[in-house]
């Protein structure tokens, strides 16, 4: 189940869409509520979205044909998933590109960020606007942001994990996955590659995931496709 990040949409599946299909796996993606074609007002960076994952997952194993099920996602979406994963053991692996581990946190780098590049605002104006925003979409959204803390939820998940983050990424700052997979319960590996946050994903990473929701989800062997591009190295190679 492919989980998009914000300001996105399903059709980032994508990326990772020839990799899982020759690896065996097919590809369940959807618009988060308020993202790409479904309704809804707001997008809630994880506290709603884990919802709609719930209903996605009831959805799938109602049907005869799903097997196993493994999540991938980045950003939201891998927020998402570990704000949902310690509610449901029975996913069978996880792939979190790019979480973050504390919403407040982030947000707080944010502005350090912006200080540094030459925005001055002080402390107290920047405290009350944090105050007013956490009390607008409590009044409009109905929920806090102080809750989105993925970080809380990580020692109470068994799920096999592979976490991953670009190391230019200066939107969520690598230190949130590297403080997130040290927390965490379950087995777990992590991954760093060059790029930023949104930038593409070089294929030994995308290879690497795959190759762990193979394992996760024990997908047959028969059901394995020749990658093109390795059939295209050993071209190379015997000329």
């Amino acid at each position: 189940v492919w989980l998009h990040g914000n300001a996105s949409s399903r059709v980032a599946a994508l990326d990772v869409l020839a990799v899982c299909l020759r690896s065996g796996m097919t590809v369940f993606g959807f618009d988060f509520a308020g993202s790409g074609l479904s309704e809804g007002e707001h997008v809630s960076l994880g506290f709603y979205e884990r919802e709609d994952l719930a209903a996605v997952m009831a959805h799938l194993r109602a049907d005869d044909r799903v097997g196993t099920i493994g999540l991938w996602g980045h950003s939201m979406g891998a927020a998402t998933a570990l704000l949902h994963g310690d509610r449901d053991p029975s996913i069978a692996g996880m792939v979190l590109d790019s979480p973050f581990a504390s919403l407040p946190q982030l947000a707080h780098e944010m502005v350090a960020l912006a200080q540094s590049q030459g925005f001055r605002v002080p402390g107290f104006v920047v405290s009350g606007a944090m105050k007013m925003v956490r009390n607008t979409i409590l009044k409009r959204a109905h929920f806090d942001i102080m809750d989105l803390t993925p970080i809380k939820n990580v020692d109470r998940s068994f799920i096999p994990a592979l976490f991953a983050h670009a190391e230019g990424d200066d939107f969520i700052k690598p230190h949130h996955t590297r403080e997130l997979h040290e927390r965490y319960a379950g087995d777990k590996n992590i991954i760093l590659f060059p790029g930023d946050h949104n930038s593409r994903r070089p294929s030994f990473f995308l290879h690497s995931a795959a190759i762990f929701l193979q394992n996760t989800l024990q997908v047959s062997e028969e059901l394995h496709l020749p990658d093109p591009e390795a059939n295209l190295g050993d071209s190379a190679l015997s000329r």
